[in-house]
């Protein structure tokens, strides 16, 4: 196709995602014959200078910085400056997405397999909230900011890849309220406020809901984007936190206080880190054992 990239030592097979800011295709590696994920900055993208250092510095370093087995790999970066073209070349996710697998194909996951999934998404970000990267200024950790279901990949062996870095930042920096996915956002997100690991861990205490239920806990079916968002704020602000079982009868109410604690509106009243969310999901895996 005549709109796919060319990049030297790389064959760009086919368009496979695209988001607000960057585009994703599957390639190869010609010189090791490896497939890989190409992300593109978009052309609106690049006369912005925050996002395209974000791009290149943040999202990039963080890629080559972040070891970890759920974390894909960094092969390359690639500034094509004449022709206006930012790439990062990054491993290739054999697999589905966790939203995929949810709406297409499970419906909803039984608790006993949506929890050991969950408490190894939960060891994934807090790896990220604990990582220093002194020479990009992160000392404290990186907050994610857009932890949702198809930003999890499964692969065929099972484990999951925590994918898209791209509006990653430092702990304890203010909201930018254009970036995020609505229905996964906390108040402080979408409001401009103070961002901290408990932002985190209310997107993670939705995507929890999202596969214990097979549903979001907050969505709107208005086809106005505009409109959409602002329903679906003023929900998570003001609505309270539907009961899971009226979805799936199964669930216990322990389970879902342990939700309602991640979805709590105010900041300081969810759990302060995954590790402490971890343990209360590891303490009811053995009451119920």
């Amino acid at each position: 196709m005549n709109d796919l990239p060319h990049i030297a030592n790389y064959h760009v097979d086919r368009l496979i995602a695209e988001g607000g800011t960057a585009k994703v295709y599957w390639g190869i590696d010609l010189r090791s014959g490896f497939p890989v994920a190409i992300k593109e900055l978009k052309l609106r993208h690049m006369s912005n200078s925050a996002v395209r250092e974000n791009f290149r510095n943040m999202e990039t370093q963080l890629m080559l910085y972040a070891q970890h087995p759920n974390i894909p790999k960094l092969v390359d970066f690639i500034d094509l400056p004449a022709q206006n073209q930012m790439f990062l070349i990054m491993e290739f996710i054999d697999g589905r997405s966790l939203e995929h697998y949810i709406y297409r194909e499970i419906g909803l996951i039984p608790e006993q397999k949506a929890l050991p999934i969950f408490l190894e998404i939960l060891d994934t970000v807090a790896f990220l909230h604990r990582l220093r990267i002194p020479h990009l200024g992160i000392n404290d950790g990186v907050l994610h900011l857009d932890i949702k279901s198809n930003n999890i990949m499964m692969t065929p062996e099972g484990k999951i890849k925590l994918i898209d870095l791209g509006i990653a930042s430092r702990m304890g920096s203010e909201s930018s309220t254009g970036f995020g996915t609505p229905a996964y956002m906390p108040p402080e997100q979408s409001s401009g406020g103070r961002l901290g690991k408990y932002t985190d861990i209310f997107s993670l205490g939705v995507m929890l809901f999202e596969m214990l239920t097979g549903r979001l806990p907050f969505s709107s079916d208005n086809p106005n984007p505009r409109q959409y968002r602002h329903e679906i704020m003023d929900k998570i602000r003001f609505q309270p936190t539907p009961l899971m079982n009226q979805f799936y009868p199964h669930i216990s109410s322990k389970l879902q206080f342990i939700v309602e604690c991640a979805l709590a509106k105010l900041p300081e009243r969810r759990y302060q880190s995954c590790e402490i969310f971890a343990n209360q999901i590891r303490a009811y895996m053995s009451e119920r054992k």
